[in-house]
């Protein structure tokens, strides 16, 4: 009995690796793949925004490898184009944490850094954040948005649509509150090449919405 035990473990643990294995390696691959493919690419100067979406998209793909999502951002001070800050998707590494998508790791850095004081007496906003433009590899979605409008920030980029999940192509729909505050900011898509559109979506890809799509409805 207890050799046909361990003799159906065996089988069973066998079929998983049969299964498993193939596939964990056909996703080596493609990630091999996609990181030759943003190390080998090289900037266009017709695209004034390729250099920040060249950045966000490498930060992507180290999101991927620490175990989280393929999205990256960075803040750029728009009068010397330096990058000031990065940030990336941590939702599931080193633990879950449900608020850590790109957008809100980089302004939680940023906020810890400077450390911003509200004095009206001496006019100090915390919210002011002229010059500062946010990069981002996907449209940002509901949560990242409202998070970014609050923070003061103007200007964001995006270097592609997210059409499932993505906000700042859907204003018009925002609470009335929301709406009038991001009056004056812009979101638009970022100025770069296909190929960077492509290779931000297809980081993206790796971060499965199926958990939404799949769940048990109680």
């Amino acid at each position: 009995m207890k050799n046909k035990i361990f003799f159906l473990c065996m089988i069973t643990v066998l079929t998983v690796l049969f299964c498993v294995t193939p596939a964990l390696a056909g996703r080596a691959e493609k990630l091999a793949a996609l990181e030759q493919r943003i190390t080998s690419y090289t900037l266009n100067p017709e695209y004034k925004d390729e250099i920040y979406a060249l950045a966000v998209v490498k930060i992507a793909l180290e999101s991927i490898r620490e175990g989280s999502g393929g999205i990256g951002a960075c803040l750029v001070d728009s009068t010397t184009g330096e990058i000031v800050e990065y940030g990336r998707n941590r939702q599931f590494s080193p633990h879950f944490r449900s608020d850590f998508h790109a957008e809100m790791d980089l302004l939680n850095k940023y906020e810890d850094r400077v450390k911003k004081m509200n004095d009206p007496d001496n006019y100090n906003n915390p919210r002011e954040c002229k010059n500062l433009v946010l990069v981002t590899s996907v449209e940002p979605c509901p949560m990242c948005l409202t998070r970014i409008i609050n923070s003061g920030i103007k200007t964001v980029l995006y270097v592609v649509e997210d059409r499932e999940g993505g906000m700042a192509t859907c204003l018009n729909s925002l609470p009335p509150f929301w709406k009038e505050f991001a009056e004056d900011r812009e979101f638009r898509l970022a100025d770069c090449s296909a190929e960077l559109r492509q290779i931000a979506m297809d980081l993206f890809d790796f971060s499965s919405r199926s958990f939404a799509k799949n769940r048990v409805k109680k």
